[in-house]
């Protein structure tokens, strides 16, 4: 790309064919200090991965309102044990990219980015493969989707909150403001896939998908079911108003 790569200091911009590869030694370092945030995707493949609803995963296993995984001692990831990840089978999106950050802008598209490394690290670099060997290899193209999905529907939601018809790229910086605030009160319903698709299933009588990716469509309809009725709610009382 004639750009000289300088390791961890976000310079260098891959994308999916750049030649990259990362060997992991599994040295826990990076399973330190880290804020590992979550969407309820992963949300729901960690509570499955332990036998529990997604209510009881936030409850016991997060932080921020149930926004990312605890930490415990010496700010150890709540899942770090002897013998490394406790559910690396279900592990989030941030896990499986390390050491890379991913990014999706309007004007650029979507890039890699290294990450900064733990001075210590055991992680060995090189270019043997490219960037998608490397996530074919942490199978993160399904949580990459499922990331894009809620990246879209809390657009929309911030849309709603400020009464636009549609996500802007101004409304979409505001996602993670959002997304701090309303999680503020201790109440991360919109992260509650459990919850929230078993009430709206209910209240339909329909049943409750056995399948998680499907759990997930339906959990984006519910809550896109009540932006609209919420829209109808608002319409309504500016009627009267005016």
């Amino acid at each position: 790309m004639g750009d000289e790569l300088v390791r961890g200091t976000m310079t260098v911009a891959y994308r999916r064919g750049s030649a990259f590869s990362y060997t992991c030694h599994a040295c826990s370092r990076c399973c330190h200090d880290k804020v590992i945030q979550l969407n309820p995707y992963e949300v729901a493949r960690l509570a499955q991965n332990l036998g529990i609803s997604t209510t009881e995963f936030l409850t016991h296993y997060t932080e921020r309102s149930g926004t990312a995984l605890r930490r415990v001692e010496a700010g150890a990831c709540v899942f770090l044990t002897p013998q490394g990840c406790g559910v690396h089978p279900d592990r989030p999106l941030v896990c499986r990219l390390y050491p890379l950050g991913r990014h999706v802008t309007s004007e650029r598209g979507e890039e890699f980015r290294e990450l900064l490394p733990h001075p210590e690290t055991e992680g060995e670099y090189g270019v043997a493969g490219t960037v998608q060997t490397f996530l074919d290899r942490q199978e993160a193209d399904p949580f990459i989707e499922a990331t894009d999905q809620y990246v879209e529907l809390l657009g929309r939601l911030v849309a709603a909150l400020h009464g636009r018809g549609k996500a802007d790229a101004a409304v979409m910086q505001e996602v993670q403001h959002v997304v701090d605030e309303s999680t503020a009160k201790g109440t991360p319903e919109w992260l509650d896939m459990d919850r929230t698709v078993a009430k709206y299933c209910g209240d339909r009588r329909l049943p409750v998908p056995t399948d998680l990716r499907e759990r997930m469509r339906v959990h984006i309809q519910a809550i896109d079911a009540g932006l609209v009725e919420q829209s109808g709610t608002h319409k309504e009382e500016a009627h009267e108003r005016g």
